[in-house]
């Protein structure tokens, strides 16, 4: 079993790089291809380059064939600072997030005049992340991510309408360490994850554009091994499942002159379906480690434009508005969210049927001060807020992509 986990980690280990919220903690606010982030991520009407199988399944079946080969680096700063009832602020905590760049890798071919097929890999969702350990009862490292292996088909209805499916393979990697929480222990496993995503790519004049998408749930059962310091310590294989959430997306895009197109969209994510954090132990129920999340869904409405600015020269920008989804009891320090607004920038050049890609994204908004109720609580200790105090953080994400006209 280590043995097999190191494999995975290692197979994984590009798609480590440091998350920071999007509601519910563990996706970014804006990710996934040069050309979408550029525009703050309404790019469901328009995706127009290899990744088009996350953004729109539908879409590749209007667009030229094509293969983008891009990655992304996130830089995301953090703090948090505990502040008890009587308002005594604590020392600033700040974790080590690993800045590793990411892959992003997705390609369409034509199959017939009306059926295009291709497939992608990316890093959606999670992260990794480890606090210098206080002594006190927390959690103090965690690593939860999934890597998404994609194959897609998308068919032409109509010159001008074409729907697209995708089955998503997820490749799940998770680990938390814990110091008396409930006891202290070290686990981690590796897991696979079903999933399917469709799309509708509606463009009625050309001029204007619509698009929608939606991915279903995902549930990855990890498997793995842990220590707990129970007794003289327990070496138990743990079971987990990673529930990743369904979600809707609604985009239109207008090219407004000739040289210059709009985007918008509206994004639903049902992050619900973080009930709770639960790690079991088969061979020892009595150990097994469960957290309460009782996340809500979230929306995010976003903005976009891109100008032609000659044949060859494209510039855009973007702005979004994301909304949070962890709630004051079961906020801690390794799920960082509240209502963030961010803003991007971008462009590309055309060398013949070449073309590169850039982005700049930035997210932050003011710190989330979450109270310390245990008082007004009082006997309900469940009610309690799990983590009082300051959480504050704020999103960097430079992006670069090669893409081809196949």
């Amino acid at each position: 079993m280590k043995a097999g986990l190191g494999l995975a980690a290692a197979l994984l280990a590009a798609a480590t790089a440091p998350r920071v919220a999007n509601a519910g903690g563990l996706e970014r606010p804006n990710g996934i291809s040069a050309r979408a982030v550029g525009q703050g991520g309404a790019f469901c009407a328009v995706a127009d380059d290899g990744t088009a199988w996350h953004w729109n399944p539908g879409a590749p079946a209007l667009n030229s064939p094509t293969a983008t080969f891009g990655a992304e680096l996130v830089i995301a700063p953090r703090s948090y600072v505990p502040i008890d009832a009587a308002g005594t602020r604590g020392a600033t905590q700040s974790p080590d997030t690993p800045i590793v760049p990411v892959p992003s890798i997705g390609v369409s071919v034509r199959a017939s005049d009306r059926v295009t097929v291709g497939g992608g890999v990316w890093n959606p969702y999670g992260g990794q992340l480890t606090y210098a350990k206080t002594g006190m009862a927390a959690i103090d490292a965690t690593q939860d991510l999934v890597l998404e292996v994609v194959g897609g088909v998308a068919y032409k209805v109509t010159p001008r309408l074409a729907v697209g499916a995708t089955v998503r393979l997820g490749v799940g990697l998770f680990s938390v360490e814990t110091t008396d929480r409930p006891v202290t222990s070290d686990i981690s496993g590796f897991g696979l994850g079903p999933g399917v995503g469709f799309g509708v790519a509606w463009r009625p004049i050309p001029r204007l554009a619509f698009g929608a998408t939606w991915r279903s749930a995902m549930t990855v059962d990890v498997s793995g091994s842990g220590k707990l310091a129970i007794g003289s310590g327990l070496d138990l294989d743990m079971s987990h499942e990673q529930n990743w959430p369904q979600s809707v997306e609604f985009g239109a895009a207008v090219a407004a002159t000739e040289t210059v197109r709009v985007s918008a969209q509206v994004d639903w994510t049902g992050w619900t379906s973080f009930e709770q954090l639960a790690v079991r132990f088969p061979a020892r129920p009595a150990a097994d480690q469960v957290y309460a999340l009782d996340w809500d869904n979230s929306l995010s409405f976003r903005l976009g434009a891109q100008w032609q600015a000659t044949p060859t020269v494209a510039v855009r920008a973007g702005a979004y508005v994301d909304g949070n989804a962890v709630p004051d009891r079961t906020i801690e320090r390794q799920y960082l969210d509240s209502t963030k607004i961010g803003g991007s920038v971008g462009g590309g050049v055309r060398f013949g049927a070449w073309r590169v890609d850039g982005a700049f994204d930035l997210v932050a908004g003011p710190p989330r001060t979450v109270p310390d109720n245990s008082a007004e609580v009082g006997a309900f200790g469940g009610l309690a807020n799990i983590a009082p105090g300051e959480h504050d953080g704020s999103v960097y994400t430079f992006e670069l992509a090669l893409g081809r006209r196949m």
